[in-house]
């Protein structure tokens, strides 16, 4: 019976879970694995004991990846938190508004079809499923329009907030 490297997929995860204890460092290093085993497939070689191979090839990743910079967070002083602003949940409708509609045409279909998703779904596994990617797939294209939104707004600032109906300067209150 030939070996099929995606059926041994949640035995990857269970052994880079233990090492890494955070379900997405995990999927990663899960998913590093299967690559591995796959490529040693395609070469011919495949390993004698398939689940003890993938074990230990997911630990090792998971081990990797805790070194790498994919792990580690960066701590901030509390007083920058407190002082910086809002931006995410205090932009003003026509702000996100703007940005949408200027970050369409610099999208490629599949991106625009994944910004969608991000947009209307709750959870990035979610958001993937929607546009058929796998999750890994679908945060590196969101990594990439983020880029492009950036771009952006460096090239064109947002428009400045309109004032409220019956708030414009001058006017009795």
């Amino acid at each position: 019976m030939p070996l099929e490297p995606h059926s041994l997929l949640p035995v990857a995860y269970r052994a880079a879970l233990q090492v890494v204890r955070s379900p997405v460092l995990a999927e990663e290093a899960s998913e590093r694995a299967i690559h591995q085993l796959t490529v040693a497939c395609l070469e011919g070689s495949p390993p004698d004991s398939p689940k003890a191979w993938i074990r230990t090839v997911a630990r090792r990743s998971a081990c990797a990846i805790l070194r790498s910079e994919w792990a580690r967070t960066r701590g901030m002083d509390l007083e920058d938190v407190a002082s910086a602003p809002r931006t995410a949940g205090g932009r003003p409708a026509a702000q996100s508004c703007w940005v949408r509609e200027h970050l369409a045409p610099a999208l490629t279909p599949r991106q625009q079809e994944a910004f969608a998703a991000a947009i209307s779904c709750n959870t990035t596994r979610a958001a993937a499923r929607r546009c058929g990617m796998e999750p890994r797939d679908f945060r590196r294209s969101l990594t990439s329009i983020s880029r492009r939104a950036r771009r952006l707004l460096e090239r064109s600032p947002l428009p400045a907030d309109a004032a409220l109906p019956g708030a414009e300067p001058g006017m009795p209150a």
